[in-house]
């Protein structure tokens, strides 16, 4: 274009000098630097800030060292230091020269996924100092970025590599491209969690372990730069909430450490935490998990001070930890973290995933889980359908496999665990099979449905797409109380699609040794390292045990041997057992009672019980006796005083004073002075607490009767229902469809 007026010149040349010159509003296209004088201010007022500033300029007068290290720092100190930014843009000038120059990008996760972290903070670092580059050097570190970015792989350890596209193309201001890699991005994001409630299908050593390693910060971390940067996709995304708060408080057991499932290598290595020297935390999302919710953040404080063993940490001053507790000014909510916040997570039904927890504040609470996942599986998944794994006293109780890294076999003490064994096959996995064979999905139907809060709870998980037939697993938690310890009650209802087809319940404590002490019947496993092993890994004095009751008399029982994960430094050759049972018309109804102790935790008077068509357990503690019966629920059995219609049957006497019940079916009577008890047209779940008269039920909606002395009406969640008949001592409502608080009033 010709230019002939003056005036158009004079606009011209200043439209290109300002093109050259240094912005002020962005120091480039991801960090502001508006935000500058409000970080420097935080680290002025704020102890914690003000620590993150020391941390970046001592670590960047280090010198060379960990490109994490030295880019984050520097960059940070840069911002917060500005007298001294010569030093600090030299430092990364230097690290661009030595190590993002030189690097390799292979195919593995190790030469691909890991090395990512380091073009993370490369990218940050750059984009902080990009105006005070020649355009020589800008240029030439751009274009070793770049030849890296691109050759992070696609389609394997998402979204890693799309994160670092997407950052790129934001780096450069192409709009397009980074809408393009931000859609890759969020899809790449989504393998990592359930949509509906965060679980994470790739087991949950894995899952801590990429979400809060700083190796994997970029698939860990990028999330958080988008939200600075205005993408509010993230911190309120229903999945990622659930994520966190599964993380912190239900991956891991109430120590800190992790039960097994999926691709978990070992509770010692794979940590909801990375620190190092006892109190420098390295990755920041233990301690901004408020960013997500309330409930994160208390759960991932109780983790940090139980797990980690840390009260009072340093976050360590990289930029990206800085931009994620400080936020942006214009948001200007700035967050800290402190330990006397930590709470213990609660019992929760996700819809994936099941956890009965009792209520102490305390390490050595119990804890049952099961996964059970409706969707999304991915490689990292295991077989394991229904799995249950249990920790308590301190200690892993029950285990599955995990694995010993991709296409590593196990072997320890002349016993080998195959890859495909952990990986592939449930039966490493403590769940269900039929006619001895693995699962041949890794999809089930979820948690359908579940009763918490009380002093016995209860969930059940659906699966039929992984086996011939249909299982229904049911457990019931005995919670500590009435004076006794809790303990749990495994309720696997089962029909084979084919004639003939026996049933196979699987159980994988964590020990060397499975004790019999009566054959078939009781099993008894001490949490303590054998002679000649170097595992399990103890992570307590409290001597913990786990008894395995077999309620249901089985056909046969097979102790066999299997190898425990021999790179963790914690390896051992294990017994686990392998309970066969026959079918009655293609159906089995299996009753296990699950018993830890430890030296200040008896272990209850276990004895075998039958009723009709009933089996189950006398569980009895002193003057404390529970009595727990299984069967299809065809046929009413008598127990004693009690009568009783259901699938699973579990109530508390002391000294034959009745205390309490619970019952997934339609009747239960006991009628020893009065009448108490219910009955209902269809099954219901219900617990029903006799001293307060009052429970949960689980109802599909259906007419329920209630028996009870001088009974007059029936509430739900407070409010008093229609009374459809009524007479001395009994009344009966229409319960609808709905898990409800229930309460019987009387005259």
């Amino acid at each position: 274009m010709k230019i002939t007026s003056g005036h158009s010149k004079l606009v011209l040349v200043i439209i290109f000098c300002i093109a050259l010159m240094p912005l002020q509003g962005l120091s480039g296209n991801i960090i502001d630097t508006t935000d500058y004088s409000y970080w420097r201010k935080l680290a002025n007022t704020s102890k914690m800030f003000g620590a993150m500033k020391t941390s970046a300029m001592t670590v960047a007068n280090q010198g060379d060292g960990e490109t994490r290290d030295v880019m984050g720092s520097n960059a940070l100190a840069y911002i917060l230091d500005p007298s001294n930014k010569s030093k600090y843009i030299n430092a990364i000038k230097n690290k661009f020269e030595t190590r993002i120059r030189t690097m390799k990008i292979g195919n593995g996760a190790a030469t691909s996924s890991v090395p990512s972290h380091e073009l993370f903070y490369a990218i940050l670092a750059l984009d902080v100092i990009r105006y005070d580059l020649d355009a020589a050097a800008l240029s030439k570190y751009e274009g070793w970025l770049e030849e890296k970015i691109m050759t992070l792989v696609i389609g394997k350890w998402d979204p890693h590599a799309w994160a670092m596209r997407m950052l790129y193309y934001k780096y450069l201001g192409d709009d397009a491209k980074f809408k393009e890699a931000k859609k890759e991005f969020d899809i790449g994001l989504s393998e990592h969690y359930m949509p509906n409630d965060g679980v994470s299908p790739a087991g949950n050593g894995y899952c801590v372990q990429r979400w809060n390693s700083i190796e994997r910060a970029a698939k860990n971390t990028t999330i958080n730069i988008m939200e600075y940067m205005g993408y509010n996709d993230y911190y309120s995304n229903p999945g990622i909430v659930g994520l966190k708060e599964f993380m912190y408080g239900y991956a891991t057991a109430p120590f800190g450490r992790i039960l097994l499932y999926g691709d978990s290598r070992n509770t010692d290595d794979q940590k909801a935490w990375d620190i190092e020297d006892g109190h420098i935390i390295l990755s920041p999302h233990i301690v901004s998990a408020a960013r997500f919710s309330p409930e994160a953040y208390k759960y991932a404080m109780w983790t940090l001070r139980e797990g980690a063993g840390v009260s009072e940490g340093i976050v360590k001053g990289h930029l990206s930890n800085y931009i994620i507790m400080a936020g942006s000014a214009k948001k200007n909510n700035p967050i800290d973290f402190n330990t006397d916040d930590a709470v213990l997570a609660p019992s929760r039904l996700f819809e994936n995933y099941a956890a009965l927890k009792s209520r102490e504040q305390s390490t050595n609470a119990l804890y049952m889980s099961m996964l059970n996942l409706k969707g999304n599986t991915e490689y990292h998944t295991h077989y394991e359908a229904n799995a249950l794994a249990m920790a308590g006293y301190g200690e892993i109780l029950l285990r599955n496999a995990g694995y010993d890294g991709p296409n590593a076999d196990a072997t320890i003490n002349g016993v080998t665990a195959t890859f495909d064994f952990m990986h592939s096959n449930s039966e490493s996995a403590n769940t269900l099979m039929i006619g001895g064979k693995r699962h041949t999905s890794k999809e089930a139907e979820g948690i359908v449905e579940g009763l918490l809060g009380e002093h016995v709870e209860y969930f059940r998980g659906s699966s039929s797409k992984a086996i011939a037939g249909t299982h229904f697993r049911d457990v019931v938690f005995m919670q500590p109380s009435n004076g006794v310890n809790g303990y749990y009650v495994v309720m696997d209802h089962v029909t084979t699609n084919n004639a003939g087809d026996n049933v196979n319940v699987v159980w994988h404590p964590n020990a060397s040794i499975l004790n019999t002490i009566k054959n078939e019947t009781q099993y008894f496993s001490e949490i303590k390292i054998e002679k000649g092993n170097t595992g399990p890994r103890v992570y307590s004095e409290n001597k913990a045990t786990l008894t395995t009751f077999l309620g249901t008399p089985p056909a046969s029982v097979e102790i066999k041997k299997t190898a425990n994960q021999s790179r963790a430094g914690y390896g051992y050759a294990a017994d686990y057992m392998y309970a066969n049972y026959n079918t009655t018309n293609q159906q089995a109804n299996i009753l296990t009672v699950l018993f830890p102790g430890d030296n200040n935790h008896k272990t209850g008077n276990l004895t075998r019980i039958e009723a009709g068509d009933y089996t189950g357990s006398e569980i009895t503690q002193g003057e404390i006796v529970d009595v727990a019966f299984i069967s299809n629920g065809n046929s009413i059995g008598e127990y004693g005083l009690e009568t009783f219609q259901g699938e699973n049957i579990l109530y508390r006497k002391s000294s034959d004073k009745f205390i309490s019940y619970f019952v997934k079916g339609t009747s239960f009577k006991t009628s020893k002075d009065f009448q108490t008890g219910f009955k209902s047209d269809t099954p219901v779940a219900l617990y029903m607490n006799i001293n307060k008269t009052k429970g949960q039920i689980v109802s599909p909606g259906t007419e329920v009767t209630f028996y009870a002395p001088s009974i007059s009406s029936v509430k739900i969640e407070g409010s008093n229902l229609p009374i459809i008949d009524s007479g001395t001592n009994w009344v009966s409502v229409n319960i609808p469809e709905g898990t409800y608080e229930i309460e019987l009033m009387n005259n």
